[in-house]
């Protein structure tokens, strides 16, 4: 099973850095999100929707996903 390098920088300007073992990287990115995304998001579908468009936001992202 793939291996994601996720780094975060959450809105408290704190980064959250884990290694994620999933089938893909949105799976990853959603387990990420869900288990140690907690400042500035609902734990929902609208609030994964908004932490999906600042990670990758493509003037400023505040995320990096790495498969390795």
């Amino acid at each position: 099973m793939p291996k994601y390098a996720i780094a975060f920088v959450s809105p408290d300007s704190s980064i959250v850095h884990r290694v994620v073992e999933m089938d893909s990287r949105e799976s990853a990115l959603q387990f990420f999100f869900q288990q140690f995304v907690s400042q500035g998001y609902t734990q929902d579908a609208e609030g994964l929707n908004y932490f999906m468009e600042d990670f990758f936001d493509p003037e400023c992202p505040m995320g990096s996903v790495l498969e390795i």
